[in-house]
């Protein structure tokens, strides 16, 4: 929870209305505290382009970006995801492929929704523009495809 208390603020300073500020720490909140387990951990990076809060998965052996939370000041704060390199990362592991099955099952998943923006091989939900219902839909699909 310590990257996520990291990662808030700079978010938070993307966005313009107070209660955007309080709804994306009421979003992030529910999803950092479903995503824990021995298989799954946080990581926050930061640069000129933005803040960026990855919610990573074990998948058969390797460390995977499942999805990520952006933060930008001229975008505000969006989920991207699932991971757009894992056809890279499936040929990457050319002894050990990547199953890639449960990220493509849930980039289907979230492509359904008519607030999913296409970004290449993933899709973004930007805050401002995604009701509540479509925050919760996103997050179960999330752990019903990567496993719960």
């Amino acid at each position: 929870m310590e990257l996520l208390e990291e990662f808030l603020p700079y978010a938070q300073g993307c966005l313009r209305h107070p209660s955007e500020r309080a709804r994306l720490a009421a979003i992030l909140t529910q999803w950092a505290s479903k995503w824990r387990g021995k298989h799954r951990l946080f990581d926050y990076s930061r640069s000129h382009h933005g803040a960026f809060l990855h919610f990573n998965q074990l998948m058969e052996g390797k460390w995977v970006q499942a999805f990520t939370f952006v933060a930008t000041k001229r975008e505000g704060v969006c989920l991207r995801g699932p991971e757009p390199d894992r056809g890279r990362k499936a040929h990457k592991f050319r002894h050990n492929p990547l199953d890639a099955a449960p990220l493509d099952a849930l980039f289907e998943a979230w492509s359904q929704h008519p607030e999913a923006r296409p970004a290449g091989h993933a899709v973004e939900f930007f805050l401002e523009e995604t009701p509540d219902d479509v925050w919760a839909a996103c997050l179960e699909e999330a752990l019903r495809h990567l496993g719960a």
